[in-house]
């Protein structure tokens, strides 16, 4: 019999333990996707967004792409044009950031950054002619990449840039580091492997999804 009231004690110890646990789970959880998001604001502090929106609580969404990744190009060709004619296209800022795979991939890279308001453009010819220029490179025979560098370099003269101010650009070591700095830091932040990889208001999304899928997950972060 005197063991019941000390039982009873002990249920309420244990039971005043677990809330107390489950508080501080709680706790760590919403600290850790606080500090997500933080993080994720300050990578991109010094980035111009491809599209902007006038709404101070916009859903930024931030896309790691590789210019010669193909799920990439089908992100450009066929989804992004499905969230641009949504409703939802005037709350959000969108930012491309660049994640080269491979040598090609960089030097379009280095073109894209030095053509300031043209980014856009010239990115949806590169993904729209990619099987026409990726297939200018035949690795029997190493004087194709001459052909293909060619290639990119027109694709933003044709939008206005000239050709002798671009080659002395991308030649920038400066800007070079920038890109490749950027890489490596979305690989230790975000642990970004693979393009293309999706940061929707800290929401990380790997590889494409329909369009549909992106569009109800910019619906629920405006509604918070």
């Amino acid at each position: 019999m005197k063991l019941v009231p000390f039982s009873r004690e002990l249920t309420y110890l244990l039971k005043m333990k677990k809330n107390s646990i489950i508080l501080l789970l709680q706790f760590l959880l919403m600290s850790s996707l606080f500090a997500a998001d933080l993080d994720y604001k300050d990578f991109i502090k010094d980035e111009t967004p491809l599209i902007a929106s006038d709404n101070p609580n916009a859903v930024d969404i931030i896309e790691f792409s590789s210019f010669t990744c193909s799920h990439c190009r089908d992100f450009h060709n066929d989804i992004l044009p499905e969230i641009k004619n949504s409703k939802i296209i005037s709350d959000i800022n969108y930012y491309i950031i660049d994640f080269p795979l491979d040598y090609f991939a960089f030097y379009a890279s280095r073109i894209s950054s030095c053509l300031g308001s043209n980014r856009f453009n010239f990115t949806d010819i590169v993904y729209h002619q990619q099987d026409v220029w990726k297939n200018l490179y035949k690795s029997s025979d190493p004087e194709s990449r001459f052909e293909v560098e060619n290639t990119l370099i027109n694709y933003a003269v044709q939008l206005g840039s000239s050709e002798n101010e671009l080659l002395q650009c991308i030649d920038d070591e400066e800007m070079q580091n920038r890109i490749l700095g950027k890489q490596i830091e979305a690989q230790e932040k975000f642990k970004v492997e693979s393009t293309p990889t999706f940061l929707i208001n800290g929401k990380k999304i790997l590889g494409n999804k329909p369009g549909s899928e992106f569009i109800k997950i910019i619906e629920k972060k405006l509604k918070k």
